[in-house]
Parts: structure tokens; C-alpha cells; sequence
């Protein structure tokens, strides 16, 4: 603070107690003249009261005589001298009143007046019972809301994020149904570049709150934008998620609006997430898990000797990807890709139905292991879609009867019916059973 703030400042309190001083001379004053009119009445009292005793007394004519005169003038006298009023003429809030402030009574008024106002609005907003419960409702499902939102925002921020051409749509995540891509990578160690492994598409319905999942066959024959018929699969290894959505999109008339891509290690970590699963294997199934331990691995190589049996077996994350990748037990691809189903319903199923901290844990630690190109609202929409959906529809595609096998190139590949098939996903997203 410099030289004249300091003087400003001086000056400031000096004026104030000068004020202060006045408004104290002022309040003396005042209750000097009171005390004064207070004496002078108290004065003029005390002479009305002797001018009162110095009148003679004369006494009223009694004809017997029964009180001499003597007596009758004493009585009078101690009856005189008696107080007849032992209560002081000024009651103790008329005398409090004529030495405080003159303002004091007003400012009592005005308070009372505004508490009693306070007191009437009180009585008008008080609720009946039922509008206090919906309001405690509100107020409880706000909190558990933001709850859930700041938990999907912590699990959000951990996946590893890409950009694509679908992210970059304004309206991606936005629309009445939410279709994400779920690409399952056959790149093992060491290896990049490969060809989608799986393709399971993930419709979210928020209006008629159904969740489907529906696996597209990888050797579905389609033409690719650029690069003319092929397998579904070498979208991927041609142009990445852009081609392979381009391809889904303009063979089959829908809309995607986001990906998420995992490999064999993303698959373990996720699972190791989740934790064993119990599964319902066949005999053929066990056999070839028993026979085949190195398909739980990223490498194709294990030394874990498994004794899994037919029936309901708890599934270690190396066993449940061994169990996704099983390809030549039942009917090849078709049994494959409902296997695969299968884990990705069970694992949804294990965090939307378990305890929510254990949930939040599992979709924590799950996260790192997967890439993705959606944004937050997105991902919000999507998991609060799966949250409260309903139980989770699984179909495939292509559908039974709407296509032939062929060989084409030298590749054995599902020819389908495009139209007949593109009636039918866009059945299953909307929610058609």
C-alpha cells in the first residue's frame, strides 16, 4: 500500500470516529433530557402531593358520634401516608424505550414483521409426505447417476484411443441405435497386419432397450471398395477399421458408429480382468482343449496340461481363449463364432450382474487391453445401454438358406444373398427378434 492509501485510509477511520463520537454526544444528550423531564415530573408530583396535605380535612357530618375526631384524623393520616401504588408509573419497557436509541422499537417492529412473513412462506411450501418422497426419489437417483457417470469417465480414459473416419462423423454415437464393431485381431506375437480373426457386430437400442450381438462369418464374400470380391475378413488386413467399416456399411446398409479392436494378449488381459467363467463344453470340445493347451496362448505354444471335462467346467482366461479359437470341433466357423459369443455375453454378463465396486474393478483393469475410436458419450450411451438392457440376442450372419458355399480365387468363401441378408441385420439391430 503506498503513501496516500495509507493517508486515504487514516483519514477514513478518523471520519468514522469523529462520527461516532458525534452520534454518542447526540445519544447523552438525549438521555439527559430525559432524565431532566423525568426529575421535573417526579418534582412536580411531590408538590402536588403537599399541597394535597396542607388542605384542612373536614369531616363528614356523623350524627353518633362513634369515632372521635382525634381517631378519625390519625386513621386518616396512616391511610395517607400508605403507598398506594407499589408498581412504578413506568413500565420496564416504557423505561428501556425512553433510553435506548429512538430507531429501537421501529427496528423490533420491522424484525417481527419479517419473521413472521419468513414463517407464513414456511407454512405455504410445506409438502404433503408424497412430495418429499419424489423429491428425496430425484435427488437419490441424481447422485447415483453421476455416480455411474463418473465411473464409465474413469473406465473410458484407460482404453487406448485411435482415430478413424467414423469418429470423425459428427453424429457418431448419437443415433437411436448404436452399432460398434467388435474386431477381434489374429495377430500373434511378434506380428501386425493380419486379417480380423472375429467381426461381431454390437447393436445398442436405446428406445426399445434391447442389446443383439451378431457375428458376420469372416469368410462372408463381399466386394470391397477398391479391391473387389473377397473374404470380409481382408477389409481389415487391406485398409484397417475405415475399409472394414466401408465394406460393412456399403454391402449391408448400415451405420457404424464406433470399433473396438483386441488381440490375443488384449483377450487375456481382459479375461485375467474378469476372471474363470464357467462353460458348458461338449466331449469334443474338452478333447481338443485337452489336446490343443497352446491355443490359449498368444503364441501357439504352452506347457499347462489341461484335464477339462464334458459338461460345466470353470475356464481359466487361457482357457476361454483357447475355447473362442476352436475351429475344427461341430460345425467349423458357425460353432466358432457362437462360442465366441458366448465368452463376450458371459464376461458382459459377470460385470453387469456382479457386485458394482467388483464390476467397476473387472471393467477397469479390462480396459488397457482394448482400442478404440469412440468417444466418451458414446461410450456412456453404450454401456448404460448394456447396463439396462434386456438379456443380450445373439444371431449370425450369414442367416441359414440365404447363401451357398463356393470356391472363388482359390478360396473356399460364403456366398450370400446381400439383400436377404441386409433385411435381416437390419431386423436384429432395430430390435426385431
Amino acid at each position: 500500500m503506498g503513501y496516500n492509501e495509507e493517508d486515504e485510509e487514516l483519514d477514513r477511520i478518523r471520519r468514522a470516529s469523529a462520527r461516532r463520537k458525534r452520534e454518542l454526544e447526540e445519544l447523552q444528550r438525549e438521555e439527559l433530557r430525559r432524565i431532566r423531564e423525568l426529575e421535573q415530573r417526579k418534582q412536580e408530583k411531590k408538590m402536588r402531593e403537599q399541597r394535597r396535605e396542607e388542605r384542612p380535612r373536614t369531616r363528614t357530618f356523623d350524627p353518633d358520634q362513634a369515632v372521635s375526631d382525634e381517631d378519625y384524623n390519625n386513621s386518616y393520616e396512616e391511610r395517607r401516608r400508605r403507598p398506594r401504588n407499589p408498581q412504578p408509573r413506568y413500565e420496564e419497557d416504557e423505561y428501556d424505550e425512553d433510553f435506548e436509541e429512538a430507531d429501537d422499537r421501529e427496528t423490533r417492529r420491522e424484525r417481527q414483521q419479517k419473521q413472521a412473513k419468513r414463517n407464513a412462506r414456511r407454512r405455504k411450501r410445506k409438502k404433503s409426505p408424497a412430495a418429499r418422497f419424489f423429491k428425496t426419489f430425484f435427488i437419490v437417483l441424481l447422485v447415483l447417476f453421476l455416480i455411474f457417470f463418473f465411473a464409465v469417465w474413469n473406465i473410458t480414459r484407460r482404453f487406448n484411443h485411435v482415430e478413424s473416419e467414423v469418429s470423425k462423423r459428427p453424429a457418431a454415437g448419437k443415433h437411436q441405435v448404436v452399432n460398434i464393431l467388435l474386431i477381434g485381431q489374429d495377430a500373434r506375437e511378434g506380428e501386425e497386419g493380419q486379417r480380423s480373426d472375429s467381426i461381431i457386430l454390437l447393436s445398442v437400442n436405446a428406445k426399445k432397450n434391447k442389446v443383439a450381438m451378431t457375428s458376420i462369418m469372416r469368410d462372408t464374400y463381399v466386394q470391397i471398395p477398391g479391391h473387389g470380391g473377397n473374404r470380409i475378413n481382408a477389409a481389415y488386413a487391406y485398409g484397417g477399421i475405415d475399409l472394414l467399416d466401408q465394406t460393412i456399411e456399403e454391402n449391408f446398409g448400415i451405420t457404424i458408429d464406433g470399433n473396438a479392436m483386441v488381440d490375443f494378449d488384449g483377450f487375456l488381459e481382459a479375461m485375467t480382468a474378469v476372471g474363470n467363467m464357467d462353460m458348458e463344453l461338449t466331449a469334443e470340445e474338452a478333447q481338443y482343449m485337452n489336446e490343443n493347451p497352446g491355443f490359449g496362448s498368444n503364441n501357439d505354444a504352452s506347457d499347462e496340461v489341461w484335464n477339462l471335462q464334458p459338461g460345466v467346467n470353470n475356464l481359466t482366461p487361457s482357457q476361454l481363449l483357447a475355447y473362442s479359437r476352436i475351429r475344427y470341433v461341430g460345425n467349423s466357423d458357425w460353432d466358432r463364432t457362437e462360442r465366441q459369443r458366448k465368452v463376450i455375453s458371459g464376461a458382459v454378463s459377470k460385470v453387469k450382474h456382479g457386485h458394482f465396486i467388483s464390476g467397476y474393478n473387472m471393467a477397469t483393469e479390462a480396459a488397457p487391453s482394448i482400442t478404440t475410436d469412440m468417444k466418451t458419450f458414446g461410450m456412456l450411451r453404450v454401456a448404460s445401454g448394456i447396463m439396462t438392457g434386456g438379456e443380450m440376442k445373439s444371431h449370425l450372419i450369414p442367416v441359414e438358406g440365404t447363401y451357398y458355399g463356393d470356391y472363388i480365387d482359390g478360396m473356399a468363401v460364403l456366398v450370400p444373398d446381400i439383400e436377404a441378408n441386409k433385411n435381416y441385420l437390419q431386423g436384429y439391430i432395430n430390435g426385431e427378434d
